[in-house]
């Protein structure tokens, strides 16, 4: 089992034979009620800029229905839109592998800001990796410890 974005569909191919689940909850949340953090690619246009409008043209045009819909058929990564399978029925009726993260992408948040985040989510990473990756490490001792430096990160201690 692996936790994998759209991005895995090209790398596994034919080679691996997969199926997609949603991530399972505590509390057995049903997916529809889920959110997962965006991975955003973002731009911005700083207040210095001489040509504010012509660069909001081209950042409108960059971000617009039919250069998402470019960049979808192009990667398979999915834009940041509302009701993404609606805007664009064609693509999943064709890729039907990717209409489960297209479902997802909807309901997305931004990764919190917070003190030595940074280190707070690198933290977890190697914590992981140790534990669920290469098994060196008790996965119920991994939670608790990395839970316990992560609070310390926040804190700011």
């Amino acid at each position: 089992m692996a936790i994998v974005g759209p991005w895995a569909i090209q790398v596994y191919g034919d080679d691996v034979d997969w199926g997609v689940v949603p991530v399972p909850t505590q509390d057995g949340t049903p997916a529809e009620d889920t959110w997962t953090f965006s991975d955003a690619k973002n731009v911005g246009m700083f207040t210095a800029c001489d040509n504010k409008g012509t660069a909001w043209d081209v950042l409108k045009f960059a971000t617009s229905e039919e250069q998402d819909g470019i960049w979808l058929e192009e990667t398979g990564q999915m834009p940041l839109r509302q009701d993404l399978t609606a805007t664009y029925p064609d693509y999943f009726a064709a890729n039907p592998a990717y209409e489960q993260f297209g479902d997802q992408a909807s309901r997305t948040v931004e990764v919190p800001n917070v003190p030595n985040s940074v280190e707070m989510w690198q933290t977890f990473r190697d914590g992981y990796s140790k534990a669920v990756i290469f098994g060196d490490e008790d996965v119920d001792t991994f939670l608790s410890d990395t839970a316990k430096k992560i609070d310390e990160l926040v804190a700011g201690n």
